[in-house]
């Protein structure tokens, strides 16, 4: 008999259960039933999700299957054996019957509580998909379990930009097939997100760059390659973090301009020192590399890592020789011109009126006037407001099929020929508010009570835009690169639609118990 510290028996603790307890009514548990509703409601958004995930395996099956040619012509063929190899196409394989996957079904739902939840990789979303009693009844009720987070991802990032598109389209058809909204009356305007990236500054900028090449060339081994010789530039770095911090330190102080020039030349002529050995090692594995030794799996990575280091290296001599102009010789570069981060190259330095200026993106919305938004433009760089203003309202008409009677902006917006231009569209008020809105507008129809009405109705705008930003993370970005940036934003815009529609229904049940 063993031994216990207790004369009681400890009996195991009852596994979780949903027999008795019922599954909280919670706006997650209305989100998850919108969704499955949208795509009962229009199938094809799912048969596109899974021709996503077809492209997906068979891109994967025709790596491993390159890589399987690559082993087996190490080995020489019989003498007598002639099969001449035929190259074939991702497109052209044949899905087999292999490990499970995620149906299409659930990939759209977790894409949708992606944009919901603003992230899935991070701890507290994490820590909600597991804890969600919403979620896991609605996976129960479909004999579906929680698949794993790298999972989850890896299958969400196999649907394309094209499937997203699909999704808001039929959102705002749904939307409008019911009677929810007409789409008649449209307001656009952008605002600022921030880039998943640090506040930039010639010193960090050039450590990191200096500091990421380091590091790539220290995993080379994992490739059958020598790493790049160390030397001096781990101390060269660590000298370099402490003079940034002097830099920072001496900031704003007295006689700081000549304390940061004295730093900024030791920092810069340790830089140069470091990009040039780094240089050199590059050189040298340039010159011996022999990508035809290596799988093509492998020889991809790796391809990537030299681009990546070469890149790097190219980035830094920049910086160095932009930020002696300008410490030295008092000459600034435009931001345009400069390398902003070194995580998302395509990020740019937003500046929008008094606000605090952020290193991100500009998106385009416009909003209908039951608030839904109808379309969602990410254009690189800082694109000025009053190139936008057509092609988002042609985008939006694209969508929901409605010319609107009425488009209404600030005058951020103010433009003779876009405005001519969404007239000739069929757009019979377009309203551009402030003085140079006014100048653009006929005085008769500026007096106008249809035109007043419209300048009031603009405000409605910078609601969605705290709304969004506050309840769906709009204003922070967790993804990096031009076109992950422009899903994560539309994904989120999917989120809030769905959220928005789901107070539209109630709003209409409402009015009619009140009715009756």
């Amino acid at each position: 008999m063993p031994a216990c510290a207790t004369p009681q028996e400890i009996t195991k603790p009852p596994g979780a259960s949903n027999y008795l307890v019922p599954v909280p009514d919670t706006d997650f548990r209305e989100f998850l039933a919108e969704v499955d509703q949208l795509a009962r409601w229009a199938p094809e958004i799912l048969m596109q999700i899974q021709a996503d995930l077809d492209a997906h395996a068979r891109r994967k099956k025709h790596l491993r299957e390159e890589d399987r040619r690559f082993y087996e012509g190490r080995t020489e063929d019989l003498p007598a054996l002639e099969i001449a190899p035929r190259e074939m196409e991702a497109e052209e394989l044949r899905l087999e019957t292999g490990r499970p996957r995620m149906s299409a079904l659930l990939v759209y739902v977790f894409v949708m509580i992606r944009g919901f939840l603003g992230s899935l990789s991070s701890k507290p979303s994490r820590r909600f998909l597991l804890e969600s009693m919403s979620l896991h009844d609605f996976l129960q009720s479909r004999g579906e379990r929680l698949p794993a987070v790298t999972t989850i991802l890896e299958n969400i990032n196999a649907v394309s930009e094209e499937s997203r598109e699909l999704i808001l389209r039929k959102q705002l058809e749904q939307v409008l097939g019911e009677g929810l909204d007409d789409f008649l009356k449209q307001t656009q305007d952008s605002t600022a997100v921030k880039a998943n990236s640090a506040w930039p500054t010639d010193g960090k900028m050039l450590i990191g760059l200096l500091g990421r090449a380091h590091r790539l060339g220290q995993k080379l081994h994992h490739f059958g390659l020598e790493d790049f010789r160390k030397g001096w530039i781990p101390r060269w770095l660590e000298e370099m973090e402490e003079l940034e911090f002097q830099i920072c330190l001496n900031a704003g102080k007295a006689h700081s301009r000549r304390k940061m020039k004295k730093s900024y030349r030791k920092l810069l002529k340790r830089g140069r020192k470091a990009a040039a050995a780094l240089e050199r090692e590059l050189a040298g594995l340039e010159e011996n590399l022999r990508l035809e030794s290596l799988p093509p799996g492998r020889r991809a990575m790796l391809q990537q890592t030299v681009e990546r280091i070469r890149g790097d290296l190219s980035d830094a001599r920049r910086v160095a020789d932009y930020a002696e102009d300008r410490v030295f010789h008092d000459q600034s570069l435009p931001s345009t011109d400069k390398i902003l981060s070194r995580s998302d190259g395509s990020a740019a330095f937003i500046k929008k009126g008094g606000r605090e200026p952020v290193i991100g993106y500009k998106p385009q919305l416009v909003r209908s006037a039951e608030g839904l938004v109808t379309s969602v433009l990410v254009p690189e760089g800082n694109a000025a407001d009053s190139t936008q203003l057509v092609p988002a309202i042609r985008d939006s008409i694209e969508r929901t099929g409605v010319i609107p009677e009425e488009v209404s902006t600030d005058d951020g917006y103010a433009s003779a020929k876009g405005r001519r231009e969404l007239l000739d569209l069929g757009v019979r008020i377009v309203s551009i508010s402030g003085a140079k809105g006014k100048k653009l507008t006929d005085p008769e129809d500026w007096q106008s009570e249809a035109y007043r009405e419209a300048r009031r109705n603009r405000s409605a705008v910078e609601s969605l835009m705290f709304t969004i930003k506050d309840g769906f993370e709009f204003g922070e970005l967790g993804r990096r690169g031009i076109e992950a940036v422009r899903a994560e934003l539309l994904e989120k815009v999917l989120a809030y639609n769905c959220c928005r529609t789901i107070l539209l229904k109630k709003r209409r049940r409402d009015e009619g118990k009140q009715a009756a």
